[in-house]
């Protein structure tokens, strides 16, 4: 969607670390909107689109790799990986990743990508990569209200690529959102969307 005449867009990078066996457990980045964003003065900001970027900082490029899992040991191996990622956007801090979907409260998006790898002797290696977004991506016209700075949380499963173990990688978030006046209504209607189904 083109960004219509009000909405702003902003960005951030944020960084996470991925340990010797290729896990990251949940973290969060906060996503500073203090300059649109305030109770007391009635401001909030309409998030109306919201993309993930991963990035490798040291590749030459800064493209995140797409094989995820280690090789096999050797000639002759029969292995079967899996490896899964989990991004999302949050304005509550979830303490387990298996809780956050789109039905969780204050959860606006959710992207997922995992990988099987399957290594067999005769037919070589097999990779299918699965990437999801789950939420609405396109939320014009109207968007989302926050009225409190943006969480991004992330956690990694088995990427054992001797690329991203033992690391740091990177996240680009961008923002397009429209700044707004929140009225009694919009705070309840947020507080409303707040509660468990």
């Amino acid at each position: 969607m083109a960004k219509g005449s009000n909405d702003v867009i902003l960005r951030d990078r944020l960084q996470f670390d991925i340990d010797a066996n290729g896990d990251t457990a949940l973290v969060y980045g906060r996503i500073d909107l203090s300059d649109y964003v305030s109770i007391p003065e009635n401001r909030g900001l309409a998030l109306k689109e919201i993309r993930f970027m991963l990035r490798d900082p040291t590749n030459f490029t800064g493209q995140f790799p797409t094989i995820l899992s280690a090789p096999p040991a050797g000639p002759g191996t029969v292995e079967s990986t899996r490896s899964e990622i989990r991004l999302f956007a949050t304005t509550t801090a979830y303490e387990d990743v298996k809780d956050v979907g789109i039905a969780s409260p204050n959860v606006i998006c959710v992207y997922d990508i995992s990988q099987t790898a399957q290594y067999l002797a005769a037919d070589g290696q097999s990779i299918v990569t699965h990437r999801e977004f789950y939420g609405t991506p396109d939320l014009h016209p109207e968007g989302y209200d926050v009225v409190t700075d943006l969480l991004i949380g992330v956690a990694c499963q088995d990427l054992t690529n001797l690329n991203l173990t033992n690391d740091t990688m990177e996240i680009d978030v961008m923002l397009i959102a429209e700044p707004k006046k929140i009225t009694q209504k919009d705070l309840t209607q947020m507080l409303t969307q707040a509660q468990d189904l």
